[in-house]
């Protein structure tokens, strides 16, 4: 079983290869590790949260939610395009295309382009996961986006109900106003 030394090591080591400054070692070693697994590694994205990583380090520094500093996501994205292109690639990148390129070439350079975004995504998505789940109180949320439970519906629905026996419509005259209306006031005290 590997250890957090152990662990940090390893990725310091990956980090190094790629030679970008601006960020951590160990960020950009877990950057490889998650482009080459395809994003399905629980240790590696733990690793990055407990070291400090938020998802909002990978939003642009341009979002307003974003917490990562201009250099910070400048570096993020050359260590992802270091990752993700080849020598090959990245000079491939460099060259502006002519004016006449085929359509099916311009598409498969924009997908050469997406790729390190994709990857920035990726690594975000599996930083949520592995912070929600190290710190679920982060993501309690509350007010009105949160669903009403099954007893606040009940309650609503006791209320309207008194509302009506008690209101101006017309009801049978063997119906017993009080009756109801009592009856519907002790269980709303009850169970509500």
């Amino acid at each position: 079983m590997a250890t957090i030394s152990n662990l940090t090591e390893n990725l310091a080591t990956i980090g190094a290869r790629f030679g970008v400054e601006g960020i951590d070692l160990t960020e950009v070693g877990a950057m490889h590790i998650v482009h080459k697994t395809e994003g399905k590694l629980v240790n590696t994205y733990a690793f990055m949260v407990a070291s400090g990583i938020l998802p909002s380090d990978y939003l642009s520094f341009k979002n307003r939610e974003s917490t990562a500093s201009e250099e910070q996501y400048k570096a993020r994205a050359e260590a992802a395009k270091m990752i993700c292109y080849t020598k090959a690639e990245r000079a491939e990148l460099a060259t502006k295309l002519p004016k006449d390129t085929p359509q099916a070439v311009k598409d498969t350079r924009k997908d050469l382009q997406s790729r390190h975004t994709e990857l920035l995504k990726t690594v975000r998505r599996g930083l949520i996961t592995a912070h929600k789940l190290a710190c679920p109180e982060d993501y309690v949320s509350g007010g009105a986006n949160e669903p009403k439970t099954a007893i606040e519906d009940l309650a609503a629905l006791m209320e309207k109900a008194i509302k009506l026996l008690q209101g101006d419509k017309p009801f049978p005259d063997t119906f017993a106003h009080d009756d109801a209306v009592a009856v519907l006031k002790g269980f709303q005290k009850t169970f509500c």
